[in-house]
């Protein structure tokens, strides 16, 4: 059966905060959990929570990642993940024990969620999370600023790896560096990016790179 853990662990390598055997969750809670709600766990979350499920400066910083005892089923889907002002939920759909990387929804918390597709597949979902984390709050250097008006930037030509997109949210990263462009929401006219750095230097560095002046 396919594996996330490598691909998840390298993830975090990469933001600069390496995983530690205290960052994983021990299978038992997710074996208790399961006998609990009655579900079996999709591969792709379970391997995050085995290798990640700890971790709290990427996991909790924005939006919160539910521990195992905190999990719940609706509709058939399992919910694990807590909006930072708890005004949305995400959940895995829980409707096939054989499983591995099934799709994501998001809905209201209410006693009747409609659920509204985020993502169809939950590791790409879990990567571009991860990131919007970072610079959300994780990474200890970070900026938002408009980007330029007119530029020839392109991040996959200068070592950037681009993590897919969520909710218009599209992830790129490079070592301790990471990025995320947003288009323009409600009142603002031009794309914003977020960026976060593990050091002032290399956060300097996206700036002086892309042309922006940050928040």
């Amino acid at each position: 059966m396919k594996s996330f853990k490598k691909h998840y662990r390298s993830l975090f390598e990469d933001l600069g905060y390496p995983l530690t055997e205290r960052s994983g969750v021990p299978s038992q809670e997710i074996v208790d959990a399961e006998r609990r709600l009655g579900v079996k766990v999709p591969t792709a979350l379970r391997d995050y929570y085995l290798v990640a499920g700890k971790e709290r400066r990427l996991n909790r910083c924005h939006n919160r990642l539910l521990t195992p005892k905190q999990w719940s089923v609706h509709k058939q889907r399992l919910v694990f993940l807590d909006e930072n002002q708890s005004a949305l939920v995400w959940s895995i759909s829980a409707r096939s024990p054989k499983a591995v990387d099934p799709s994501i929804s998001q809905g209201m918390p209410d006693d009747t969620i409609d659920w509204c597709p985020a993502h169809r597949k939950c590791s790409v979902f879990l990567t571009v999370m991860l990131h919007y984390h970072a610079v959300m709050g994780g990474c200890r250097f970070r900026g938002q600023a408009d980007a330029p008006e007119e530029t020839d930037y392109r991040f996959e030509n200068h070592g950037w790896s681009c993590h897919g997109t969520v909710n218009s949210m599209t992830a790129y990263s490079r070592q301790d560096q990471v990025v995320c462009l947003q288009p323009p929401v409600f009142f603002e006219k031009r794309w914003q990016i977020f960026a976060g750095a593990k050091t002032k230097k290399r956060l300097q560095a996206i700036v002086d790179e892309i042309g922006v002046e940050y928040k």
